[in-house]
């Protein structure tokens, strides 16, 4: 077996100079992990924030409370006369006077304006000139009439006369023939005229029924000239009559257009009269929406500061293009009379959607406009916390809370600007103002 070539004791100084080292080695590693420990603990302690400590010694706060919520869809709309008529005249003319002006309110049968046209009063002057004559024919010819019945009459009343003569003749023939006074032609003259009494008899008569035929021929022709004159004198007045343009019903004068010339046609449009006791208001309501509410469906109306209440009675089956996208029309009824409002005035109308009974809510503060989050500070004590809750509906001065929040928690609804972005503050509570 061979033996080392570096002695025992050499060997042993080595190993115990290697051990030395390694000491001071791990020595340096240990003093040099301290030292960067250090360096590492003064930069967090100079350079990363300290945790920052704000005390709210001012502020207001409310409790959490329960009230109703109503959903609503909110449209624009028009107020709109439910019914409007041309103001017209039934005549052409002239307009003389005019009695009214735009905007003005008036009553049923109200003068509006007056016109004149010769022609119609030279038709109503022709139609009486025939009615005076046919009439004046009428009565000659009843006077002329009497006296011809009158000879006719007697006429009749003359046969009648003879054929009692001829008779009684024909009679005292017959006996004197008896008696052999007088011979067989006297009797036969007796018989033919008491024979020539009654054909003479017939004859006056019919000549009277065709006389009576004459003059009721007569009188029904002059009757129907009458009948026509009447009527043209009607119509002429009607005309006439038409010179007065008066107010269908009471309402409000929209609109007048007179020409400048003052002449007019027989119907020309020349103004607009509407009834404002019967208004309505048409909405103009995206498609989609409108499943969301149905006939009947219950409108509050908002015109300047007042509201008004309404329903739904109308919705259109179709959607219309329009500048803002299809919309379809849908029209309120108010719940009352509302003759104050403008026409055509421009409104704002909540469909009433849902009732969202005993909801949670909150005043609506300064805290709504401390940022684009959605949190509150809710008062734990000595200090309030923030805690993300989730709003809802907007309802005059409340908001509707719909998650994160219970009832009776105190909150902070003044303005968050200067601390929003601490999860909790100090409070003091002599500094708290309560809603």
């Amino acid at each position: 077996m061979s033996e080392p070539i570096v002695p025992e004791r050499f060997r042993k100084q080595q190993n115990k100079r290697r051990a030395q080292g390694g000491r001071r080695q791990l020595s340096l590693i240990l003093f040099t992990a301290a030292v960067i420990g250090l360096i590492a603990f003064g930069a967090y302690y100079f350079f990363i924030p300290k945790q920052e400590s704000f005390v709210l010694n001012f502020y207001t706060y409310a409790p959490v409370g329960v009230q109703d919520f109503l959903e609503t869809l909110t449209a624009k709309g028009t107020i709109i006369p439910e019914k409007v008529v041309v103001i017209a005249p039934k005549v052409a003319g002239t307009i003389e006077e005019v009695f009214v002006q735009e905007g003005q309110d008036v009553e049923a049968g109200a003068p509006l304006f007056c016109l004149y046209s010769a022609e119609v009063v030279s038709e109503k002057n022709s139609a009486e000139t025939e009615l005076s004559e046919a009439e004046a024919e009428l009565a000659q010819k009843k006077v002329v009439h009497e006296r011809e019945l009158e000879a006719e009459r007697l006429k009749v009343l003359e046969a009648k006369e003879q054929l009692t003569e001829a008779e009684e003749n024909l009679e005292l023939q017959k006996v004197l023939y008896d008696y052999g006074s007088i011979p067989r032609v006297e009797l036969e003259r007796a018989e033919q005229a008491v024979e020539t009494a009654k054909r003479r008899i017939t004859q006056s008569e019919w000549e009277l029924e065709l006389l009576l035929a004459r003059h009721e021929a007569e009188r029904a022709a002059i009757l129907k000239k009458i009948a026509i004159s009447e009527e043209k004198l009607a119509k002429a007045q009607e005309k006439m009559d038409g010179f007065l343009v008066t107010a269908e019903f009471a309402g409000r004068i929209l609109s007048l257009k007179l020409p400048n010339n003052r002449t007019v046609t027989a119907h020309q449009e020349l103004g607009e009269l509407a009834d404002l006791q019967r208004q309505v208001v048409e909405l103009q309501v995206p498609p989609g929406q409108t499943e969301r509410f149905g006939l009947g469906t219950p409108v509050t109306v908002s015109w300047g500061q007042s509201s008004y209440e309404g329903k739904v009675t109308y919705i259109a089956p179709q959607a219309k293009q329009g500048n803002d996208g299809p919309t379809v029309l849908v029209r309120v009824d108010f719940l009352e009379e509302v003759p104050h409002l403008r026409p055509n005035s421009s409104v704002t109308a909540d469909i009433h959607l849902h009732l969202h009974e005993d909801s949670l809510y909150l005043p609506r503060g300064a805290y709504l406009t401390s940022g684009q989050q959605l949190f509150v500070y809710v008062i734990e004590g000595s200090k309030a916390v923030k805690r993300n809750v989730q709003f809802g509906l907007l309802q005059g001065n409340a908001v509707q809370i719909l998650g994160g929040l219970e009832e009776g928690e105190e909150v902070i609804i003044s303005t968050y600007d200067a601390f929003r972005h601490l999860e909790e503050v100090q409070i003091l509570p002599e500094g708290g103002q309560r809603l």
